[in-house]
């Protein structure tokens, strides 16, 4: 399928949020643990989209409700909740490749929404997570198996199965609407496993900043334009341009560290680009 510009301009515009709230996340975590930080960015998050969007959610059906909260559980509550308690664990290039997975994940899934393998579509797949793989591979090998890579790997799957429910879902809900009330949900399921954790919020004035850019950017417009670029687009070829979210990461670690780019990224950001070509054919 081919895609139109507006659409990959929207997906880039994803990535790129997605990518700096890698540092975000990590920067967060110290004043808040991982199951607060998720119910707010959850909740605060759902409401944000709601306040400028809400109007459309009176259209909402009865069947609706119930795909909205499979993915409030799926894409919101469990995604969340295990992305936070990896990063706490996990070595960075571990997680990031590991959570990335995702796209493969929905390669495979993708048959149950009517998506053919193709030859191309595979090898692209293939290709740019091989790239992923090389760009993170000193830090793989040299780190351990800890529990934070498990929770990566739970991550990847709630994400995929999420973009696999929505492709199955056939539905008229505006954007603004599904990120809206997914989010609110997921966020209701994650309140009563508060109970079951130790809470605490340092209220610092960074705290604050980086909550508001998860709540804004990072689950409010970059959720609504995730909805409504899949919407239009097979989930594999969609998913496959999320490989470049820890690409972007480590591009902006380097620059941020005001040092060249080791060998091993540039080969794999060329491998992602070629997978990416591949896919898009």
């Amino acid at each position: 399928m081919k895609v139109r510009l507006l659409d990959l301009s929207m997906v880039l515009l994803i990535c790129l949020i997605w990518a700096s709230n890698y540092f975000v996340i990590k920067a967060v975590l110290p004043y808040v643990d991982p199951i607060t930080f998720a119910f707010l960015r959850a909740a605060l998050g759902g409401a944000f989209v709601l306040a400028i969007g809400g109007h459309m959610v009176k259209g909402i059906r009865r069947i609706d409700v119930l795909w909205l909260t499979l993915l409030g559980l799926f894409n919101i509550a469990l995604f969340l909740v295990f992305l936070n308690f990896s990063l706490l664990t996990a070595n960075a290039g571990v997680d990031s490749t590991l959570v990335y997975t995702q796209p493969v994940v929905v390669a495979v899934l993708a048959p149950l929404v009517g998506e053919k393998f193709t030859r191309n579509r595979v090898i692209g797949i293939a290709a740019a997570f091989g790239g992923i793989v090389v760009i993170f591979l000193p830090s793989i090998l040299s780190s351990t198996l800890v529990v934070g890579d498990l929770y990566a790997l739970l991550a990847s799957l709630s994400w995929a199965i999420a973009i696999i429910l929505f492709k199955r879902w056939r539905t008229a809900l505006d954007a603004k609407s599904v990120t809206a009330v997914q989010s609110l949900i997921g966020g209701a399921f994650i309140l009563p496993v508060l109970a079951f954790g130790h809470p605490f919020i340092d209220p610092v004035p960074l705290f604050w900043v980086l909550l508001g850019y998860n709540v804004v950017l990072a689950s409010g417009l970059a959720y609504v334009l995730f909805w409504r670029v899949l919407s239009r687009m097979p989930a594999a070829q969609f998913t496959s341009y999320f490989f470049l979210v820890p690409v972007f990461t480590v591009a902006m670690a380097t620059v941020l560290q005001s040092s060249a780019p080791p060998l091993t990224e540039i080969a794999g950001t060329a491998l992602v680009a070629l997978g990416l070509i591949a896919v898009n054919r």
